[in-house]
């Protein structure tokens, strides 16, 4: 019996190590090891099914400039408020990880570029009306979309990035698509 309870503590332990090796301390949402790994199951479905796939790429604006005035602790409470905000915004199929330092990605299984739009401009929209305790705080975002079976990982997230700088040099708080790979790159 002492066996048996001994047995399923250390099970219930491990479960618990292998939930928090997934998740990021700070922010409490998944962490960039465990967005890769949906990436990678999503797009075999994505290919296999031919179902839309996209995924979101978002960076808290000026946070540098941030953390020098208010600190890094003032840093920390803010990049655990844009957690919740996006934990909030998001469905329950979506998949939100902290990809590092104040740089977020959400991965958007059967979400095409249209509605992962929409998605994003919520999110902008819910974190510059989310009260910070020290100053306002905006994200720029950039989206990617595929559904064929020409789209890679790798393609995805670097558009996604693409198009994330690209909505930092057009002026920040803002969404910028870079729309379907399917061969062709292009930002619409």
């Amino acid at each position: 019996r002492k066996l048996v309870t001994m047995s399923a503590q250390l099970a219930a332990a491990n479960r618990e190590l292998e939930s928090l090796s997934h998740r990021d301390g700070l922010t409490g949402i998944a962490n960039r090891r465990h967005l890769e790994e949906y990436l990678g199951e999503h797009f075999r479905i994505s290919t296999r099914y031919g179902t839309p796939l996209s995924l979101i790429m978002l960076d808290v604006d000026h946070f540098k400039s941030y953390n020098d005035e208010f600190g890094h602790q003032a840093g920390d409470e803010a990049l655990k408020l844009v957690g919740e905000v996006i934990r909030d915004t998001l469905r329950g199929a979506d998949v939100a990880a902290r990809y590092g330092g104040e740089e977020f990605a959400i991965l958007l299984p059967q979400t095409t570029s249209e509605e992962a739009a929409v998605i994003s401009e919520r999110l902008r929209s819910n974190v510059e009306s989310k009260h910070f305790p020290h100053s306002q705080i905006t994200v720029s975002i950039g989206v990617a979309s595929c559904t064929s079976e020409l789209c890679h990982q790798e393609s995805l997230m670097n558009a996604a990035d693409k198009a994330l700088y690209d909505a930092k040099r057009s002026g920040r708080n803002r969404v910028e698509t870079y729309g379907y790979l399917d061969g062709e790159e292009r930002n619409v």
